[in-house]
């Protein structure tokens, strides 16, 4: 049995916790040990979480007290009563129908978009509206905007709703649009969300109000087409751009990928507040969002680097092969993804391909190994306990455990020849879910 130990290593440039054998380098008894997986070695530096505010402090941490009990079970309604914008994206509920741990599993594409600034007459408001429309109703408004009515408590929505008051700063920019809406016999007024803050354009400080938000009644100008632009009052869904400074709280750095951004807040650091990690489902949503979000990005870097890519003759042949049977009508620009891309079928038909070669070379295989994550192992059970959570709650820790267990065992079996000499083999990982 390969014991990993406990994360007793520290990255020296941003101080996450990490284990031994993460290192760059695999050298046993380095005095000086560098980690690429955290801040890439140096190579990213992000303001580090502040402590939340005490009353969400209670809610995460006090894990005997009822209201905590309610707010970790039903911590994604909670989260979903103040989100500003709408998702997007379907959850897939019929995943959790066995007795299997809590898994969440979304579909279509995740696309952040928000409404007007309040709803359509005869609709009910919901996300950003509830922030300005009969505030005077709100907790009851934002219960009956979900479907779990049951299971809410309306004190911790109140309080809750306080907390965003006091500390959020787009909650104060909406409530400060409730307030010129009602004072004001202005009805034509638009907020603004600005994308490029240029009072700390090289720093990740929180932004105040007058950077968050203006109120305008007029028109805006050519430059503002990338700003969020929230209307008074219209039935249309606005997309909020991935880069804009407000998706995911992001204020990004010049030539940081989302990977990287993620990479670093999933990190835990004995200097930073630990609210995001311990969010139970909430965290998971997190993750979820956060791989489609690098994957989104990944394609958009693929769909404009086509001819660096060299696919400029396989699209002019497709083209001579279109031409007399579109007949005229516009078609899309085609996508050429390459092979390297993880899940497409030219992906898994390429390991397919290279099984076939290998066998009509060597012959058959002789051992066919399987290797599964145990989420009880004593290394991660070491980490969790202590924390009062469980496996579900960490996916990160348990994906870093397995894959330092899967690369000691290859390492046994093609360097050490546990089993004999390794003449070829062939490796392929995929994640399912067992009950």
């Amino acid at each position: 049995y390969f014991e990993l130990g406990d994360q007793l290593m520290q990255c020296r440039h941003c101080n996450a916790n990490m284990w031994y054998n993460e290192t760059i380098s695999k050298r046993k008894n380095s005095s000086s040990p560098r980690f690429n997986l955290c801040c890439g070695d140096g190579k990213v530096e992000l303001p580090l979480l502040k402590n939340p505010p005490k009353h969400l402090h209670q809610l995460l941490f006090d894990h005997n007290a009822a209201d905590s009990k309610n707010y970790q079970q039903n911590i994604r309604t909670y989260n979903m009563m103040f989100a500003f914008t709408f998702a997007g994206i379907k959850l897939d509920k019929s995943i959790n129908d066995s007795r299997g741990p809590p898994t969440i599993r979304i579909q279509g594409q995740p696309c952040h978009r928000i409404g007007s600034l309040l709803p359509m007459p005869g609709k009910e408001p919901k996300f950003a509206q509830l922030y300005i429309f009969n505030t005077d109703n709100e907790v009851q408004n934002r219960i009956n905007a979900t479907s779990q009515h049951a299971e809410i408590e309306a004190h911790i929505v109140s309080s809750l709703s306080q907390m965003l008051d006091e500390h959020k700063a787009y909650a104060k920019s909406f409530r400060m649009a409730r307030d010129r809406l009602t004072d004001s016999e202005v009805h034509n007024v638009r907020q603004k969300l600005i994308v490029n803050r240029e009072k700390n354009g090289r720093t990740y400080n929180v932004p105040t109000i007058s950077e968050v938000a203006t109120l305008v009644a007029g028109d805006f100008d050519a430059n503002s087409r990338r700003d969020i632009i929230v209307e008074t009052q219209n039935g249309l869904l606005q997309r909020i751009h991935e880069l804009h400074s407000s998706y995911q709280g992001l204020q990004k750095r010049n030539r940081l990928t989302m990977r990287e951004w993620f990479a670093y807040r999933l990190q835990c650091r004995p200097n930073e507040a630990q609210t995001l990690l311990y969010s139970g489902k909430l965290f998971q949503q997190f993750v979820v969002e956060g791989y489609t979000m690098v994957e989104s990005e990944r394609l958009s870097y693929i769909r404009n680097n086509q001819k660096k890519r060299r696919v400029d003759k396989f699209c002019s042949l497709q083209r001579s092969l279109d031409v007399g049977t579109t007949k005229g009508l516009n078609k899309d620009k085609r996508v050429i993804l390459p092979s390297t891309f993880v899940g497409i079928p030219q992906y898994m038909d390429q390991f397919y391909f290279d099984g076939m070669a290998i066998c009509s070379h060597v012959g058959f295989p002789n051992l066919f190994i399987t290797l599964t994550c145990n989420p009880n192992w004593p290394e991660i059970h070491r980490i969790l306990t202590p924390l009062n959570l469980k496996a579900i709650d960490r996916p990160n820790i348990i994906l870093r455990a397995f894959k330092l267990k899967y690369e000691q065992m290859l390492s046994d079996l093609t360097k050490n020849h546990l089993l004999g000499k390794v003449v070829a083999c062939e490796l392929i990982l995929f994640l399912t879910n067992s009950t």
